[in-house]
């Protein structure tokens, strides 16, 4: 077959388009909330970096988790300005692998998430290293007016706990 200048064109814009998605979908990967099971090794990270964990408890049903998600918690991974301050992963409610606890114990969905009372989704919980509650979670998310004030209180709350906690530990030094 014999390539026409329609047929070059087509190759050309299909290339073109190509090589313009590719960067974007490359990059697509870090606004994504991270999913986690392994509480033992973020346990570690967390202890490392002296920052607080956002835990989200979530299902795959729930239009209000996807809301929060889209409407705060990937914004605000995407702009970096958390980062320093705090980790954000989720968690599925309805996963049915084996959960590593903070301690190292092997658990069910059920048991980790009745630890954190999160039966209503989406429930959001801010824990220490050791997996200890050092902020009142967030339950439910049906008032995005008032929300980002109240997720910023418990954010500062989180951070200024494993700061104290962590000065405590190293003797006062921070």
């Amino acid at each position: 077959m014999i390539p026409t200048n329609r047929n070059r064109l087509q190759y050309l814009l299909s290339t073109l388009l190509l090589l313009l998605l590719l960067p974007a979908s490359a990059c697509k990967g870090t606004d994504q909330i991270a999913e986690t099971y392994d509480f033992r090794a973020l346990g570690e990270e967390m202890r490392t970096q002296k920052l607080p964990l956002l835990l989200a408890f979530r299902a795959d049903y729930c239009k209000y988790c996807r809301q929060l998600e889209d409407e705060y918690l990937k914004p605000m991974k995407q702009s970096g300005k958390y980062a320093e301050r705090i980790l954000i992963h989720r968690f599925t409610l309805d996963y049915s692998g084996d959960i590593t606890d903070f301690n190292g114990k092997k658990l069910d969905a059920n048991e980790f998430s009745a630890r954190y009372k999160a039966s209503i989704t989406p429930t959001l919980v801010f824990v220490d290293a050791d997996g200890k509650e050092i902020a009142e979670a967030l339950v439910g998310y049906n008032s995005p007016d008032f929300y980002g004030a109240y997720l910023e209180n418990a954010i500062d709350t989180a951070y200024k706990a494993m700061q104290t906690g962590n000065e405590a530990k190293n003797g006062g030094a921070p």
